[in-house]
């Protein structure tokens, strides 16, 4: 045994069986490689819709979709997504992005994403992800919140899709319109208007200056008769 361990033999063959484990492994990692490569694709002009339990929830348009045959992994540019509700048919959401992550866990949009639906809710911001388990949206950046007549801005926002509960976390500020106000400002305005007094007619302006001009006219003519 002893005589085995120093031979060279010995450990000439111990070091050819790890070279062709080693050149093996590189063979199998290859050739998962290339079948991960074939069961991928790249389309363009994208249109395709999602589907949960029976009923259409969003449809998705791009220009330029990277994804895997199960649709789980996508990487998109240029997205227009429109959202439904199952039981409020007359909702809908549209959001654009110009670029567009998307895995089993969540959808991340980033450049210039913009926001709106029907129910008058309106959102900007520079990058959102949406939490499929949760349904939240969630962003880090600026971002700018519209509803009715009230805007929110601040830094970094976590909104409930179900409950439409939203939390901006920092240097918030909120701006309210009072649309009734705006109102009696434009009626006081418009009865302002009103009580100015009204000009006359063209006609009457320039009857007396038609009769000025005739007079004038008579009286040269008198004095050159003279």
């Amino acid at each position: 045994m002893k005589n085995l361990l120093v031979s060279y033999w010995f450990w000439g063959a111990i070091l050819a069986v790890f070279i062709s484990i080693i050149l093996w492994d590189e063979k199998i990692g290859e050739g998962v490689k290339n079948a991960y490569v074939r069961h991928q694709m790249t389309m363009k002009n994208v249109n395709f819709s999602q589907v949960e339990g029976g009923f259409e929830h969003a449809r998705m348009y791009a220009d330029m979709c990277d994804m895997d045959d199960n649709q789980n992994n996508m990487n998109a540019t240029n997205i227009r997504t429109q959202f439904f509700k199952e039981n409020v048919a007359t909702w809908s959401g549209i959001l654009l992005a110009e670029r567009g992550l998307k895995n089993p866990f969540e959808a991340k949009f980033w450049g210039n994403v913009r926001g709106w639906n029907t129910d008058g809710e309106r959102l900007k911001t520079e990058e959102l992800r949406y939490y499929f388990n949760r349904k939240e949206l969630h962003t880090q950046k600026p971002v700018t919140i519209w509803k009715n007549e009230a805007v929110l801005t601040g830094i970094g926002m976590s909104y409930n899709t179900k409950t439409k509960e939203a939390t901006i976390n920092q240097q918030v500020l909120i701006r309210i319109w009072n649309q009734n106000a705006s109102q009696t400002a434009n009626s006081a305005k418009a009865e302002s208007i009103s009580t100015l007094p009204v000009a006359p007619p063209l006609s009457q302006i320039l009857i007396p200056l038609k009769q000025t001009t005739t007079t004038s006219s008579a009286t040269e003519t008198r004095m050159t008769q003279e």
